[in-house]
């Protein structure tokens, strides 16, 4: 195994995500026999141009050397394309990362499948709810959650998948000493603290440009065996991870969304292009079973077992038969009835308050936003109470109703 420095250095004078770095791990097996050659010699080996040649000789090792010394300082490894722990899935893309920097554990996704979810930022209450549901029933069947840790479609995922007790990583598209995105910060610690891993090929102090989600986006497709998009309107970058999904030969499915619902506009063009379309979990677990053997050891509803005894199981439904033994709650539902329909229930303020709001017309994700004015996952988070209280229920589009 290469010293780290060396690959550090070479993307140092190359850049991130140039494609010239497959090329050197082919005919040289490492970058350190480069460090050694003169500029003649680096163009002679008919990889790189002048320029490129002249940038290798002019670089050093001092500012690898000091990237080593800050993961060591924040607990990171450092894994190159000739350590025994870089992911497999990385090796056989277009532009082969130099260096991952990695906070927590990478090692499941040597035996598991991968899945990353993505989708936008400004997700509706149906497409939250159905990030985290996916996630929390792959986590359950042994799959890795992978994502972005931005706000909206990619927190739902990693938090669905811890809420199943599963593993799930998130890549950066910063340095890993940057805090970026802020609001996901508790959210990088609690997926380090629960076994899961923080990855990026940015340098530390590295900060966000225009450019780094573009490079990041190649990562979350090639690190993962299938990349899900959850919800994204025909702009969304989630389609830009899609694309590299489809370059890289990978698994690219879609939920299915209402016709001329524009949020949904971009899952609904990759259906029609030939994307798998996701009715629910199994439809992509199915695609792997072959392939990852282990995945018969588990199903969807595994996170069930995992709870702790004596609290009630929380389950985030998609539309789906009720049969369904994901949906199957632990505990009965307290026995309610419509003269006094809250008596003896344990529920927060703003459950009850949803309650009184709700009608047995369903009710669409944007009318319960601007009729409680909640955030968007305040107003999962009571819907989620009143339907594990057997109180109100989802209908199809992402509406919600109350219980007839």
């Amino acid at each position: 195994m290469t010293d780290p420095r060396f690959w550090i250095w070479l993307q140092g004078a190359l850049g991130l995500g140039n494609h010239k770095v497959g090329e050197v791990l082919r005919q040289f097996g490492s970058p350190e026999p480069l460090y050694r050659m003169g500029e003649r010699e680096l163009t002679e080996t008919g990889i790189f141009t002048p320029k490129e040649a002249a940038s290798l000789r002019l670089s050093s090792l001092e500012s690898a050397q000091r990237q080593v010394e800050l993961a060591r300082r924040y607990g990171c490894a450092v894994l190159t394309p000739d350590h025994p722990q870089f992911p497999e899935n990385l090796t056989n893309i277009d532009s082969i990362p130099c260096v991952l920097y990695v906070l927590g554990d990478l090692s499941r996704l040597a035996d598991w499948p991968a899945l990353c979810l993505v989708g936008t930022r400004r997700c509706t209450v149906y497409g939250e709810r159905t990030a985290r549901q996916l996630a929390w029933e792959l986590a359950g069947a042994g799959c890795a959650v992978v994502s972005g840790l931005a706000v909206g479609i990619d927190s739902a995922a990693h938090e669905g998948a811890l809420e199943a007790g599963g593993y799930t990583v998130g890549l950066l598209a910063c340095g890993m000493n940057v805090n970026y995105p802020t609001a996901s910060a508790k959210l990088k610690r609690r997926i380090v603290d629960k076994g899961g891993a923080l990855v990026t090929e940015f340098p530390f102090g590295a900060h966000v440009s225009r450019y780094s989600f573009y490079i990041r986006n190649r990562l979350l497709s090639g690190i993962s065996s299938g990349v899900v998009v959850v919800q994204a309107p025909a702009n969304s970058g989630a389609l830009i991870t899609a694309r590299y999904a489809l370059d890289q030969n990978r698994d690219v499915f879609a939920v299915p969304g209402e016709l001329g619902d524009e949020s949904m506009e971009g899952c609904n063009r990759l259906i029609s292009e030939g994307a798998i379309l996701v009715q629910d979990s199994r439809s992509i677990l199915e695609e792997y079973r072959a392939r990852f053997p282990l995945l018969e050891s588990l199903q969807p509803a595994a996170p069930a077992a995992r709870r702790q005894p004596g609290k009630p199981q929380r389950v985030f439904p998609i539309d789906r038969p009720k049969e369904s033994p994901v949906l199957q709650v632990a505990q009965q539902p307290p026995q309610i009835t419509r003269e006094n329909p809250l008596a003896d229930l344990e529920l927060s303020r703003t459950a009850k308050e949803l309650y009184c709001m709700l009608e047995i017309a369903p009710l669409g994700p944007d009318q319960l936003v601007e009729r409680t004015g909640l955030a968007v996952s305040e107003l999962m988070a009571a819907l989620t109470e009143l339907e594990l209280n057997d109180l109100a229920e989802p209908m199809p589009g992402g509406r919600f109703r109350l219980k007839p």
